[in-house]
């Protein structure tokens, strides 16, 4: 009987948990929503050996081609990831029991590493410090082995330092002096906010969360040019050489390779970001002429109001002779022929999605790599070698490799301090 008993009770059991499993399984997804992904995703970051406090705000800058990277800071660590766009891709799914839900977001992995903020500087000193102890054993040496010149310079150096325990005395003079001198000097702020004349660059914007809002295109180009600039001939011919001769600038293989690659009407922006820069290399390699009529022929008769704000932006009027209009004769001088070289490697980072490969402009323009590249970090860009993949993409063998640099604009983004000096004519070339 009771042998009876305990088979119905774990029958009993065994119903209950199959009723249980069967409720569970009833319990299914309605749908799975995507959301659509912001320009600033959710992302996955990992800490490893890193414990961070639950209070610390990151901050994410976007980059080229899904490239992002973050950037968070306390009172003593400094946090700083980016992620690896060939990764795999991950999503986060939030479940929503209300309406039985998941909706699934792009939450790319950012590899994060972290630097005390007290240490940054400590191998500089260390290394201060070395050179120190190695100048001390130097002149111990020229005092026992050296010349007679060399021990008289040795003395003559040691004559002339300067001991800081001798001057606490006259420390209040010349801290007031150093006032007085400086008062009227500019702020370091000051400085970064110098007008367009010391800063050959088109109006940026250094506080920008993305690169395209880094040289807004309203400051590249005014609405009244854009809108001037007709390109439908050049997008519906479909001979190569003619689409060419419609340019204002004809011999620029750097233009008219990617002109040729342009066959969807998507792109017209970038035609018309193309046509703008091939006026300006018409502006540049037309440099010496000084007239309008003349410039309008050189640059294949574009728009006269195109014309019109290349004078304005770019040159200075020259006083021109009897019966002559006020803006018929002008000069490109050399600071505006440095903003005239700025606006024109910002358009083409614009066309070259933000990494322009700067031998290229350097053979056209007939200038040295050096201020190529000089007026791109003016510009906020960094100068990078290529990468082993891009080498082979192209088609660079490894000495060549190393000299072929490419100009990178990337966030966070800026500026350089202005370098206060006067360059010659032989280093603008």
């Amino acid at each position: 009987m009771t042998e009876e008993k305990n088979a119905r009770k774990r029958k009993h059991r065994h119903s209950k948990d199959k009723e249980k499993k069967r409720t569970k399984s009833e319990h299914t997804l309605g749908t799975v929503d995507v959301k659509v992904e912001s320009s600033i995703p959710t992302f996955l970051a990992t800490f490893p050996g890193v414990s961070v406090p639950e209070d610390t705000t990151f901050q994410a800058y976007k980059g080229p081609k899904e490239q992002y990277v973050i950037h968070g800071e306390t009172e003593r660590m400094e946090y700083d990831g980016q992620n690896d766009p060939d990764e795999d891709i991950y999503y986060v799914g939030v479940y929503d029991p209300n309406t039985r839900t998941v909706e699934l977001m792009h939450a790319p992995v950012m590899n994060t590493s972290r630097t005390i903020k007290a240490y940054k500087n400590k191998g500089v000193a260390a290394v201060k410090q070395v050179n120190v102890q190695n100048r001390v054993q130097m002149t111990a040496l020229g005092e026992a082995f050296g010349t007679k010149k060399a021990k008289k310079v040795i003395s003559d150096l040691e004559r002339n330092r300067i001991e800081a325990e001798k001057l606490e005395s006259y420390a209040d003079s010349i801290v007031d002096n150093i006032k007085t001198a400086t008062e009227n000097l500019p702020s370091a702020d000051a400085l970064r906010e110098q007008p367009s004349e010391e800063r050959p660059i088109p109006p940026c914007n250094e506080d920008a969360d993305d690169l395209v809002n880094i040289y807004p295109l309203e400051g590249l180009v005014s609405k009244e040019e854009f809108g001037a600039i007709r390109v439908g001939a050049i997008f519906r011919e479909q001979d190569e050489k003619k689409r060419v001769s419609l340019l204002p600038f004809k011999t620029s293989e750097y233009i008219n390779n990617r002109v040729a690659k342009i066959n969807n009407e998507n792109e017209m922006q970038k035609l018309k970001l193309l046509y703008y820069a091939a006026l300006l290399m018409g502006l540049y390699n037309n440099r010496r002429v000084s007239n309008k009529r003349a410039l309008l022929q050189k640059l294949n008769h574009p728009a006269e109001i195109l014309v019109n704000g290349l004078i304005e932006k770019f040159t200075e009027s020259k006083a021109g002779k009897v019966g002559k209009e006020k803006d018929a004769s002008f000069t490109i001088t050399p600071k505006k022929e440095d903003r005239l070289l700025c606006y024109l490697f910002a358009i083409c980072l614009r066309i070259d999605e933000y990494i322009v490969e700067t031998p290229a402009l350097t053979g056209e323009l007939s200038l040295r790599p050096t201020r190529v590249q000089d007026l791109f970090r003016a510009l906020g860009c960094k100068i990078r070698p290529c990468s082993s993949a891009q080498k082979e993409a192209l088609g660079l063998t490894t000495a060549e490799a190393a000299n072929y640099k490419l100009a990178t604009l990337s966030l966070p983004f800026k500026l350089p301090d202005v370098a206060r000096r006067k360059r010659t004519a032989q280093s603008r070339r």
